[in-house]
């Protein structure tokens, strides 16, 4: 795996290892599992999973070089699992225990030089989310949008509106997110020069 850049860099453009992303390939599923994963950047590692009453973690194998150059160092280590009971009474969510700083982490990262995956607190510098690189405009265009593509998903799936005379959750979910929407579609378009804002209203 080469070196990423030291500037500043946000979470979806880093190598990133992801729980959910275990959870739906079905890495953790049963008591042992093996297989590879790779990124678009050309990183690859090999995954493999231990998950059984006493104990709980992947592990991880891969081939490093610092510098993006020099001599390839493997890296063959476990990632520990823990669990805490779900704040909606049904079950455990489950995490990673960060190997750097020992906090519990659904999604780990590889980036500014480290030659392990870490949890986001666990860098010194900063790793960004998208909205935190994005201007005023783009950061209201964007929520825009990905609200737009949560409701079209949601409004597929929807069957129907009311139970027992009141909406359902998932239409009440859909109220909710419309009204989360048009609240950055009135700023994404108040965020306009004037003559910008004049030009849109005489269309």
């Amino acid at each position: 795996m080469g070196r990423a850049s030291t500037g500043a860099v946000t979470t979806g453009e880093v190598t990133r290892l992801e729980l959910s992303y275990l959870l739906k390939q079905g890495y953790l599923k049963n008591s042992f599992t093996f297989g590879r994963m790779s990124w678009t950047n050309g990183s690859s590692i090999q995954i493999s999973s231990s998950i059984d009453d006493d104990e709980k973690y992947i592990r991880v194998s891969y081939f490093f070089r610092e510098g993006g150059d020099g001599e390839p160092i493997q890296k063959d280590y476990k990632i520990y699992l823990t669990s805490v009971p779900s704040n909606l009474g049904r079950g455990e969510v489950l995490y990673f225990v960060c190997p750097s700083s020992g906090r519990r982490a659904r999604v780990l990262y590889m980036c500014y030089g480290s030659r392990i995956f870490k949890s986001r607190k666990a860098y010194s510098h900063r790793i960004y989310y998208q909205s935190q690189q994005s201007s005023k405009l783009n950061f209201h265009n964007d929520r825009y949008w990905k609200l737009d593509k949560e409701l079209q998903k949601c409004r597929d799936r929807i069957r129907k509106e009311t139970y027992q005379g009141k909406p359902t959750k998932l239409r009440q979910r859909i109220a909710y997110l419309k009204s989360k929407q048009d609240y950055h579609d009135y700023l994404r378009w108040m965020i306009l020069p004037k003559s910008m804002q004049k030009h849109f209203q005489g269309i």
